[in-house]
C-alpha cells in the first residue's frame, strides 16, 4: 500500500451571497485535519431552482471573501466551465442556444477528481443538509456517499450541544438585510450594521455598492488573457465591466453599450490597437478617457485617432504575468506602468489605487521600449534556466513530474527571498558562501552542455554581482 493521498475538500453552494460562515469554514476544516487543501465552488445555476445573483457577481464576492488568506484555499469557476460543456452539448443535439440542466454535485466532484487525480476528493456539507433530509433531493446521494466520503460540518441546531464551531448565520438572513438597505429609510442604518456583523468586510462593502447600484462601468475591449484577468479584477474592486470583443469593433458587427463609462480601456494586441483606435473614433460618448494595456509604447502613438477626436488617452500596463488558463495569477498584488494625458492618468490612478505604479510619462518612445524589455527579461527568459535544470535531472534518470514540481518550488522560493531580502543577503549557494570549489566541480559535471554554458555564463555575472555589493 503507498502514503495515503491528501485530502481536497470541495465547499459548493450558492453563496448568494456568502457570509462569515462561509469564510471561517475552510479555516475550521484545515485546523481540524480533515482536509489539506479546499476548493470553494459556486453553483452555476441551482438544481433545486433557487433564484441567483449572477455567477461572476458570486465569484467576486468569494475571492475578496479569501483574498489574502491561506493559500490552500482556491476558489474556483469549475461549474462555469461544467454549464459551458452543458450548453454546448444541448446545441450539438438539439441546435439550439438554450442551455444545458444544471449540473449535479456528482458531476462536479467527479470532474474535481479527474482535474486533481493526486488528490482524495471529499465533499463538505453542514450536518443540517443531512439531518433536515434535503439530501434525498439531491441527484445520486448514495453514490457522492459512496465515493465521495462527505465531510459533515456540525450545524447550530443540528448537531449536540457545544459541537458546532462556526456561527449560524444564513444567506437568506444577508440577503433580507440587503432588501432593508435597499429599501432605506430608518432601517437602512440597521441592516448596515446587520451586514457587517454577518459577511466579511470587503464584502459588506461590495454588497453595499451593488444595492445602491454605484459602480462605474469601464468598458474593455478585448477577450484576450489580459481581459480575463482584468474583468475580474476590477469587478472586485467596485467596477462594473463590460466586455467588448475587438474583432467585432473593427468590423462594425456588435454595438457600442448605451450609457456613459467612466473610460474605456483597451486590451487587444498591441499590434492592432491603431486600427482598433481608428474604428472607435466619433462612436465613443466625447471626452472619455481611453487606455491601453500596452507597455511599449506611448498612448499618443498608437492611440491618435481618438486623441485626435478629443479623448485623453493614457497606459495602464499591468506588470504581471498573466495566462488565461490560469485564473489565479497575482493582478491584486501587481504593481502597474502609467502614463499619458492628465484625465487618463488619473482614471488610471483611480482604477489601481493602493497598488504601486511606474510612472512612465518622462520615458521618449524608445525608453518606452527598454522598460517593456526589462519587464520582458524577468517575466520570459525563467523558462531558459528551468529548461536546462530539469534537463540534467531528467538526464540523471530522476521522475519527470517530480523535478518539474521540485525545481518550479525552488524557483519560487529564490525569488521570494531575493524579493523580500534582496541582493546580496537573498541570494543563496556556493557563491554567496565564498565555495568557488563547488562552483568549479559544478562546471566540471555539467560540461559543454546548454546549462554548463548557462551556469558558466550566470557564474560569472553573479559573482561580479555579489562582489559589486560587498565593496
Amino acid at each position: 500500500m503507498g502514503e495515503p493521498r491528501p485530502v481536497l475538500a470541495v465547499l459548493g453552494g450558492s453563496f448568494n451571497p456568502p457570509h462569515i460562515g462561509h469564510a471561517l469554514l475552510p479555516g475550521y476544516l484545515l485546523a481540524r485535519g480533515l482536509a489539506d487543501r479546499v476548493l470553494v465552488a459556486p453553483c452555476w445555476d441551482h438544481p433545486l431552482g433557487k433564484a441567483l445573483v449572477p455567477f461572476e457577481r458570486r465569484m467576486s464576492w468569494l475571492r475578496q471573501t479569501f483574498a489574502g488568506g491561506d493559500p490552500r484555499v482556491e476558489v474556483s469557476a469549475i461549474e462555469a466551465e461544467l454549464a459551458a460543456e452543458l450548453a454546448a452539448e444541448r446545441k450539438a443535439k438539439l441546435g439550439d442556444e438554450q442551455g444545458g440542466r444544471p449540473s449535479y454535485t456528482l458531476e462536479l466532484l467527479n470532474a474535481v477528481a479527474a482535474r486533481w487525480p493526486q488528490w482524495t476528493v471529499r465533499l463538505c456539507v453542514g450536518s443540517d443538509i443531512v439531518m433536515s433530509g434535503e439530501t434525498e433531493r439531491w441527484h445520486r446521494w448514495n453514490a457522492i456517499v459512496a465515493d465521495f466520503a462527505p465531510i459533515e460540518v456540525p450545524r447550530m441546531g443540528w448537531s449536540p450541544p457545544g459541537e458546532a464551531a462556526l456561527p449560524q448565520v444564513s444567506s437568506t438572513e444577508v440577503r433580507a438585510l440587503m432588501a432593508e438597505l435597499r429599501a432605506g429609510g430608518a432601517g437602512a442604518e440597521a441592516a448596515r450594521a446587520g451586514l457587517a456583523q454577518r459577511v466579511p468586510a470587503r464584502v459588506a462593502a461590495a454588497l453595499e455598492r451593488w444595492v445602491a447600484e454605484d459602480e462605474p462601468q469601464l468598458w474593455l475591449v478585448g477577450r484576450g488573457h489580459v481581459a480575463s484577468h482584468v474583468a475580474p479584477w476590477l469587478r472586485d474592486r467596485g467596477y462594473a465591466p463590460r466586455l467588448l470583443a475587438a474583432r467585432a469593433q473593427l468590423d462594425g458587427s456588435e454595438a457600442l453599450p448605451e450609457g456613459r463609462p467612466a473610460g474605456v480601456w483597451l486590451l487587444a494586441q498591441d499590434a492592432g490597437l491603431p486600427a482598433l483606435a481608428e474604428a472607435l473614433r466619433g462612436r465613443l460618448p466625447a471626452g472619455v478617457p481611453v487606455l491601453h494595456a500596452a507597455g511599449a509604447h506611448p498612448a499618443r502613438e498608437l492611440l491618435a485617432p481618438l486623441r485626435a477626436a478629443g479623448h485623453p488617452v493614457g497606459t495602464l500596463h499591468p506588470i504581471c504575468s498573466l495566462r488565461k488558463e490560469r485564473l489565479d495569477a497575482r493582478l491584486d498584488r501587481a504593481s502597474f506602468g502609467i502614463a499619458g494625458d492628465p484625465a487618463a492618468v488619473a482614471l488610471a490612478r483611480e482604477l489601481v489605487a493602493g497598488r504601486p505604479i511606474l510612472d512612465l510619462e518622462p520615458l521618449d518612445a524608445r525608453a518606452r521600449r527598454a522598460y517593456h524589455a526589462a519587464c520582458a527579461l524577468v517575466a520570459n527568459h525563467l523558462a531558459v534556466l528551468l529548461d536546462a535544470a530539469a534537463a540534467v535531472l531528467r538526464g540523471r534518470g530522476l521522475a519527470p513530474t517530480a523535478v518539474d514540481a521540485a525545481l518550479s518550488e525552488l524557483m519560487l522560493t529564490s525569488l521570494a527571498n531575493l524579493r523580500t531580502l534582496g541582493i546580496p543577503a537573498g541570494i543563496t549557494g556556493p557563491l554567496a558562501r565564498g565555495n568557488n570549489t563547488a562552483v568549479k566541480q559544478h562546471l566540471e559535471v555539467l560540461g559543454e552542455s546548454s546549462a554548463g554554458e548557462l551556469y558558466a555564463e550566470l557564474s560569472q555575472r553573479l559573482a561580479a554581482l555579489l562582489a559589486e555589493h560587498s565593496g
